[in-house]
């Protein structure tokens, strides 16, 4: 089995954990021409109360195609080169990471209400350390609609979540502290709360 089971993540409130502070979602979605995926790296908003991830991406994104249809959001955590040094040279070499998977449905969104609602949203959403804070509706309703003409907005509805948490679960206790007092020396602290 791969991953190994003790790098398996099915904590739901860790992997949502993970996507809020890495929302920046590699998407695999179906290629007509090959047996290969389609990837396009995608910004999205989880909204945990409607269990629904929303974005918009330019027209001819190749998700505009995926209505109705199932993709992979892959998102990836802090990761890092993991030295023996780190554990008295008690492991090998080694590289730790995390990341999220979450196959979803997609659903394209018509409605310009809801279009001017998850733009409203992203934005004061990834706005909100920027100061002074940009707001969309300082922006014209007749530049908003020409803007709108270019992207597609998307709801993702998950169907399923499953994590890659590679954090040395397979050492002793003693070792993985080891670890985690050095990645904190290191100034590594994202990964270090992982363990």
């Amino acid at each position: 089995m791969y991953p190994p089971m003790h790098f398996q993540e099915h904590n739901i409130e860790r992997l949502q954990a993970l996507v809020e502070q890495f929302p920046l979602a590699s998407i695999l979605t179906p290629c007509l021409q090959s047996d290969l995926n389609n990837i396009c790296q995608v910004p999205v908003l989880y909204e945990p109360s409607r269990n629904v991830f929303i974005a918009h991406v330019a027209k001819n994104n190749p998700l505009t195609q995926c209505d109705k249809r199932s993709v992979k959001l892959h998102f990836t955590g802090d990761s890092c080169y993991l030295s023996p040094s780190y554990s008295k040279n008690k492991t090998l070499p080694s590289w730790l990471y995390s990341s999220v998977q979450v196959t979803a449905k997609v659903v394209i969104i018509k409605s310009g209400i809801e279009k001017e609602k998850i733009m409203s949203q992203l934005t004061t959403h990834f706005e909100q350390t920027f100061k002074p804070m940009w707001n969309i509706n300082g922006v014209p309703i007749h530049s908003r609609q020409v803007m709108y003409q270019q992207l597609s907005f998307i709801e993702f509805t998950p169907t399923h979540w499953s994590g890659n948490f590679k954090l040395s679960q397979n050492k002793s206790p003693d070792v993985r502290a080891l670890i985690k007092q050095s990645l904190e020396l290191a100034n590594k602290r994202s990964i270090a709360q992982l363990f």
